[in-house]
């Protein structure tokens, strides 16, 4: 398994637009796993998982690494491509077309909405502090300067967790799931562009 598979085509982009797929793919550790174990972890049925690993099968994310054979019933085991997944930024200095961009914005969106159910299920069982979010908000920059921005962040966040994903290497860790966000603040333009 590699550590990162960057993704460049609109069908590998697409099977990932779907926060439950990330959720499949977040659910591999560094062993294969079948579509029963993964129903089982999950706690969803089985013919759902199944056509979701279809997608990604087809997308080239999720790789079928062995077959065996369980009381005569052959039972597959997968393994994704790569521990971690991500758009390739040079898409984004194209032109693109309508549907690549509404694409890139529901992958957008997924990963979103996976990030927004961890907070709820984190915060419902009062593990969220403020020790853990940081917000800061209203700056004015560029595209290209918030681009610059989360380039900077993601190196420094690299460098900090190497080696550290999926290795519960030391007693007393824990699971962690890290976000940047720089979102444009819509709300505020169009006010603006309302009273001008």
């Amino acid at each position: 398994m590699k550590d990162i598979m960057v993704l460049r085509e609109l069908e590998e982009i697409k099977a990932v637009s779907h926060p439950y797929r990330v959720e499949i793919l977040e659910a591999f550790a560094e062993e294969p796993l079948s579509a029963k174990q993964l129903s089982e972890i999950l706690g969803e049925p089985h013919a759902k998982i199944n056509y979701y690993i279809k997608i990604l099968l087809g997308a080239g994310i999720l790789e079928l690494v062995e077959e065996r054979v369980k009381s005569g019933i052959i039972e597959k085991y997968y393994l994704p491509k790569a521990k971690m997944v991500v758009i390739d930024k040079s898409i984004l200095n194209f032109p693109i077309s309508d549907s690549v961009a509404q694409t890139i914005n529901q992958a957008s969106l997924s990963l979103f909405e996976k990030v927004s159910e961890d907070y709820y299920r984190a915060a419902e069982t009062n593990e969220v502090g403020t020790k853990h979010l940081r917000h800061y908000n209203e700056y004015y920059l560029t595209e290209d300067e918030a681009k610059e921005i989360m380039n900077e962040l993601e190196k420094r966040l690299i460098e900090l967790l190497d080696g550290k994903q999926k290795k519960p290497e030391k007693e007393g860790t824990r699971p962690y799931n890290f976000a940047t966000l720089a979102i444009p603040d819509v709300r505020k333009e169009k006010k603006k562009k309302s009273k001008g």
